[in-house]
């Protein structure tokens, strides 16, 4: 599975805080731990920061590719920020894989960010909803799904650089909506061969509940039986990635050994705890 780590966020107060201030030692120690925890893309997110929001995102990108190499996510709701920062961030780190997050199934936001992302050579993460919102059932999100695909697609992208985002929702609002996400993600994996990869953020579906951390796990591990193959998560929370690793060992995408997390922890090049 791929690992994108969310915590590099302004939605979280500390770090909302370090753009501005131009703080390198709290990004870099946020980032050692979720590097430390199995990270394998660092989605960065500038959140409501105070400042240029273009600047800030050059700033973030740099500060974050001080410590690692990993692929980066550039996270956005903002189409228009998000054509502007692609190719800078691109430019400034020419060798460094790009992952544009997100665009919409919406013809207006596809016009914007798929040609960003073919002319920039970065992988896109395309949402399950347009131009009405986000889906209330399975079928619409299938729909947006294989419009968003197949126009990515046809302008030559490659399925490996695409993910599919069936849009978790939290459950303490949206009650039963994380079956069809589940739903969502087996329908879709059979409109193309090969499928894309299927992407959730995964913290959406515990805000503001109380038994967030247990939710996260469960879900993820229910997503993973439907063919998730990629989640935002925060990847410090060891309990969380260990369930992670568990599920794929049961279903067969990872060998069994007494000593499974730690097999895993070591092909990653990660500190094992012994």
């Amino acid at each position: 599975m791929i690992v994108f780590s969310e915590r590099i966020n302004g939605m979280y107060r500390d770090v909302r805080a370090a753009i501005p201030e131009r703080n390198k030692q709290l990004i870099h120690q946020l980032l050692e731990k979720q590097l430390a925890g199995g990270a394998d893309v660092v989605d960065i997110n500038i959140g409501p920061s105070k400042g240029d929001p273009v600047e800030n995102f050059i700033w973030l990108a740099q500060t974050v590719h001080e410590m690692t190499d990993k692929p980066l996510s550039l996270d956005s709701a903002k189409a228009d920020l998000l054509v502007q920062v692609v190719p800078r961030v691109r430019q400034a780190l020419p060798d460094t894989k790009l992952v544009i997050n997100s665009c919409t199934a919406a013809r207006a936001y596809m016009d914007k960010l798929i040609p960003i992302a073919v002319e920039n050579h970065t992988g896109i993460i395309g949402l399950t909803m347009d131009q009405d919102g986000v889906p209330g059932n399975v079928e619409k999100r299938v729909e947006c799904g294989a419009t968003f695909l197949m126009t990515a697609l046809e302008a030559g992208m490659s399925t490996d650089d695409i993910y599919l985002d069936p849009i978790t929702l939290p459950i303490n609002a949206a009650f039963k909506q994380q079956e069809n996400v589940i739903e969502g993600i087996r329908q879709l994996a059979l409109i193309n061969d090969p499928a894309p990869h299927f992407i959730i953020g995964l913290s959406n579906v515990s805000t503001k509940c109380l038994l967030n951390k247990l939710l996260n796990r469960t879900f993820l591990v229910m997503c993973l039986t439907a063919g998730l193959d990629t989640a935002i998560v925060d990847s410090a929370d060891q309990e969380l990635i260990d369930a992670m690793v568990t599920a794929e060992v049961l279903l067969g995408k990872q060998l069994y050994s007494d000593e499974y997390v730690k097999a895993w922890r070591m092909q990653k090049g990660l500190p094992t705890g012994c």
